[in-house]
């Protein structure tokens, strides 16, 4: 039973499903801050939990993915790099979200 969650949490399917979502919805705020202002776009996506809980189980799943697929090898350092990468982006937009001020 822990295995198959495992692997469904961690599958390149999930993460092209999260990655999918994650663009539409950076595409929608975008639509939405052009029309109705950035509070609106803040609102309904940038500040949503939805969106939150998205890029957590994006970094998690890079996580697991990197783990799973053994990228920390030097063979696979490139893709490794690549991943980490990512996760780096969703930590500084965490940071970003908690910590940072609008001047």
């Amino acid at each position: 039973m822990l295995k198959k969650i495992f692997n469904l949490l961690f599958s390149t399917k999930t993460m092209a499903l999260l990655m999918v979502i994650y663009a539409v919805g950076m595409g929608y705020a975008t639509f939405v801050e052009n029309d109705y202002g950035i509070v609106a776009s803040k609102a309904l996506v940038y500040n949503a939990l939805w969106f939150e809980v998205v890029q957590v189980m994006l970094a998690l799943n890079f996580i697991g993915n990197i783990k799973r697929y053994n990228l920390l090898s030097k063979k696979k350092f490139p893709i490794f790099l690549f991943h980490a990468a990512f996760i780096v982006i969703l930590i500084g937009a965490g940071i970003t979200r908690y910590v940072s001020y609008e001047g």
